[in-house]
């Protein structure tokens, strides 16, 4: 900007000193005209003035038409990828809805009946959505929600989309095609990959009116009705047009469009359209898509207003040029003080400042004026986004300084919050080992030690979730959950924490004499994973409990609002200040981050509670009156419409075999783990439920020791020296491989195998079990859930045939 400046102003010194030397003043910028001969007058007014006027004006409008082009052109590209980019959204919508239905424990269980229910409940809440079908990589139907279950269904209709999704393993968009079921209605599909085991089981796919698309695209409405925006499909088939929709969707592009997006994915060119028109085309590709999205401006609406400035300034300049030999006397003097007052407004513009054109008669001069000013106008702007952009580059600098501020405050709470209960487990162990402790003084160190040690994998967990949720790897398994039984239990688990400090803590439930059931014991179901609900609640109660001081009161109310069940969890506890409240389910975000603070926390649990909540179709916010006037948290969520449906988290343990005294007995176990004190922990706690044990502290010993004796359970270690878990998991398997068959004929079967590490990850879970290992547990591990996990591991291994 500062160069274009510095070039404008070099050009107006020049044409100042131009004029001055044709008025006789070849050294000089003032505005003094002095009179000249007739003769040399109009050899100075047609050859050194009109022209000169004439030509410059045409280039500046030359100049400006160009550019307005360029920006014109710009514009319509970028409201092009603006519009791809909506339309990306809105199919990204469709895919993520369609990857969480892909997740369904039914099909995972090969459960395809109630998978046919559950895709027909999700289609009715999707108004755009015709059909949900489940697809075989051969394209054959499985699943039809418009066809009751069990009735014999086509092939793939559309088979280019289904190849792409059999070959890439990704979304895909296939192409517009009439209903089969109503012809009149036009639709596309949407189809995912199913992957289980790292195999493409199914092709799940949602079949969509293609209203839903031209919906979206006729509210990006533009201020020139001139303008026209296309949608077509991988076969350049129009599926949305904004003009004539009726004539054109369903029909092919013109070739020289379709020849056009075959070999760019975005571009701008001259073109006609179907009807004939002469347009600019503007065309981008959406996004991982083989769909394209255009956008036409009529030539003329560009070029029009150009090319009729152009026309003026040229027919003004020879008709001035045909009367100036006749007014040339006549009009000397006003010619003097035009150039006069042309050349003081470029001396101004020159020097920064305004130009000030007085009313003139000559039309050319007027218009140099004009476009003095118009120049003028434009520094001024461009001095203006200068400065602008030096404050948001400044507000950008502000705001990196003050996420690194929260970044090193968040580093230093995740330090002292990992380092705190450390201290008690160390000092308590320490005083352990003396011996010096009574009975009391014993349990009350045991449990010290216990509560510091969950408190610390609680924060480790958070900080797990917090990683998946960063990474999009967060799943949920729905089925249908009762929130009165997960609410009963998430109160469970803090009602302990709650009488410590003398906290009322109350549920209560309203109906509203909706609910078709038992009105005393009113069901409300919705659509979820019960586990994450019910860290949903948990995490809600705990942060009210910790909140709230001791002698208060803390409430949870489920109550039915039209369709949704809102969740009401209220304390009389320290409240959020109203500067706070925007941040309050922000990440890493704690309104009270200073060393002196008086609770602790990594401020993890509210941000996990809100996407947790999202990803069940809910809204959570957060209200409080004030610091010290207490705090209400809501959780909406949608209510399932058939609340017969049986509430399967609330189904006692089908498990054949149980916690008994004794539930392990006779059971022999191998335990390979390179500490020493995990395989003391481990050894004791089998040991006490009378299994057999053996021991070994390398995964080379593990194989020894299966030469040598039969084991019908392994537990092992991932992270070792040497060899680790994975490559343990990998010998053993090709040991009891088909070509081992003298292993089989002594009667040594490959032992069932559990993963017991900390590395707790879900890419170390798949890889766990792609390696051969039935069951993946994370350190730590309480000694009831290990037994508990070994337990349901035989006896899942028992009911197979």
């Amino acid at each position: 900007m500062v160069e274009d400046k510095a070039t404008r102003t070099g050009f107006l010194n020049i044409l100042l000193k131009w004029i001055a030397s044709k008025n006789g003043h070849p050294d000089r910028t003032s505005s003094s005209c002095r009179t000249l001969s007739l003769r040399s007058y109009l050899v100075l007014l047609v050859a050194g003035t009109l022209l000169p006027v004439v030509l410059f004006a045409v280039a500046v409008v030359y100049k400006l038409s160009s550019q307005e082009q360029a920006a014109t052109e710009r514009r319509i590209l970028l409201a092009t990828r603006n519009l791809a980019a909506i339309v990306e959204r809105e199919l990204s919508g469709t895919i993520r809805t369609l990857q969480v239905l892909a997740t369904s424990e039914r099909i995972e269980q090969g459960n395809l009946k109630n998978f046919h229910r559950e895709a027909r409940r999700v289609v009715q809440t999707q108004p755009s959505w015709i059909a949900v079908i489940l697809l075989s990589p051969e394209g054959q139907q499985v699943v039809n929600t418009t066809r009751p279950f069990g009735t014999p269904l086509p092939q793939a209709r559309e088979p280019a989309s289904l190849r792409r999704v059999v070959e890439t393993h990704q979304p895909t968009v296939g192409n517009i095609s009439p209903s089969i079921f109503k012809p009149i209605r036009l639709g596309f599909p949407v189809r995912i990959p199913v992957m289980r085991n790292g195999k493409l089981q199914y092709i799940l796919t949602a079949v969509i009116n293609q209203k839903a698309i031209a919906n979206v695209v006729s509210d990006q409405t533009s201020i020139d009705g001139e303008w026209t925006r296309t949608v077509v499909d991988g076969k350049g088939v129009v599926v949305v047009r904004t003009r004539d929709p009726e004539r054109f969707v369903g029909q092919r592009g013109t070739p020289s469009f379709l020849k056009r997006i075959s070999e760019a994915n975005e571009g701008i060119y001259r073109d006609t359209t179907l009807e004939g028109r002469k347009v600019y085309v503007a065309f981008s590709q959406v996004d991982d898509t083989p769909w394209t999205v255009a956008i036409t401006v009529p030539v003329d609406v560009i070029q029009g207003p150009a090319r009729q400035a152009m026309w003026l300034v040229i027919g003004s300049g020879l008709a001035l040029l045909l009367v100036s030999g006749i007014g040339s006397f006549i009009l000397s003097r006003y010619i003097s003080l035009s150039i006069t007052s042309a050349a003081l407004a470029a001396e101004a513009l020159a020097k920064g400042e305004s130009p000030q054109i007085k009313p003139l008669l000559i039309e050319e001069v007027v218009f140099l004026g004009q476009s003095l000013e118009f120049a003028a106008n434009l520094l001024s702007q461009r001095e203006q986004e200068r400065n602008e952009n030096l404050q948001r580059a400044e507000a950008a600098r502000e705001e990196a300084e003050a996420a690194n501020r929260m970044k090193d405050e968040f580093l230093a709470v995740l330090s002292h919050e990992l380092r705190t209960p450390l201290n008690p487990i160390l000092g308590w162990s320490k005083l352990l080992r003396g011996g010096r402790l009574d009975a009391a003084k014993t349990a009350f160190a045991l449990e010290t030690i216990e509560r510091n040690a969950k408190l610390q994998t609680q924060l480790i967990e958070d900080l797990l979730d917090v990683a998946r949720i960063m990474q999009g790897k967060l799943s949920l398994k729905t089925v249908p959950v009762n929130l009165v039984f997960t609410i009963n239990s998430a109160i469970e688990t803090v009602r302990l924490a709650a009488e410590a400090k003398s906290i009322d803590l109350r549920f209560t439930t309203l109906d509203l004499g909706l609910n078709n059931g038992d009105s005393q014991n009113p069901q409300f179901l919705v659509l979820g994973d019960s586990a994450r609900l019910q860290q949903v609640i948990w995490n809600l109660l705990i942060n009210a409990v910790k909140f709230t001081p001791e002698g208060g009161r803390v409430e949870v109310r489920l109550l039915r609002v039209a369709s949704q069940a809102q969740i009401q969890v209220i304390d009389t506890g320290k409240g959020i200040d109203p500067n706070f409240l925007p941040f309050v389910f922000e990440y890493f975000r704690q309104e009270d981050s200073k060393t002196t603070r008086k609770f602790g926390g990594l401020g993890l649990g509210l941000a996990i509670v809100r996407h947790l909540v999202e990803l069940h179709g809910g809204t959570v916010q957060a209200d409080s009156p004030g610091e010290e006037q207490g705090a209400t948290f809501i959780v909406s969520l949608p209510l399932l419409r058939d609340e017969g449906i049986k509430n399967t988290d609330e189904s006692s343990d089908s498990s054949s075999l149980t916690l008994q005294s004794a539930p392990l007995k006779g059971l022999r176990v191998l335990v390979v783990d390179d500490d020493l004190d995990m395989r003391n922990f481990l050894i004791f706690t089998l040991e006490q439920n009378h299994a057999i044990v053996t021991a070994v502290g390398s995964a080379r010993e593990a194989l020894q020791a299966l030469e040598e004796k039969t084991f019908a359970l392994l537990i092992s270690d991932i992270g070792m020296p040497e060899m680790d878990g994975y490559t343990l998991m990998q010998q053993i398997r090709s040991r009891y491989s088909q070509q081992d068959r003298q292993v089989r004929a002594v009667g040594k079967a490959m032992p069932k195998a559990i993963a017991l590490t900390a590395y707790a990850g879900e890419h170390n879970q798949q890889q766990a079990l792609q390696v051969g290992f039935q069951l993946h547990l994370a350190k730590p591990v309480e000694p009831q859930a290990l037994v508990r996990a070994i337990v349901d591991l035989v006896n899942s291994c028992q009911e197979k045939p």
